[in-house]
């Protein structure tokens, strides 16, 4: 085969490749999980999760720590300020939360990234 041959296959390949990865991401979506099944494995993963608002603390910072509580256990949500949350939160809610697995201080965490990924009952 010649050079030319082989960059038009490349090409075809390449561009038939993207395209796929294009049509197939709007079906990608966070797994959904109970709090037990939050382990150190999905650290950096997007995550959905059912679950109720069991306390809600807001720093001097204006960062808001809700305690989330589903049949499973507990775990904190973590909502800094940049991300202009404009819906009201109240305790024993029920919600449901996309939001990134982390660790701090030795405790798994989610952190609420974009306020679209809230959503209440």
């Amino acid at each position: 085969m010649n050079d030319k041959k082989i960059f038009k296959i490349s090409l075809i390949t390449l561009i038939i490749g993207l395209m796929g990865i294009i049509l197939l991401s709007g079906y990608v979506n966070p797994e959904k999980l109970t709090i037990k099944q939050i382990n150190k494995s999905k650290i950096d993963n997007q995550i959905e999760l059912d679950a109720n608002i069991e306390s809600i603390i807001k720093t001097k910072s204006n960062t808001q720590i809700i305690k989330l509580k589903d049949q499973t256990g507990n775990i904190n949500l973590i909502i800094f300020p940049s991300t202009n949350l404009k819906t009201k939160l109240i305790k024993n809610q029920k919600i449901t939360v996309i939001g990134r697995v982390t660790q701090y201080n030795g405790e798994l965490e989610l952190i609420l990234e974009e306020s679209k990924n809230i959503k209440i009952g």
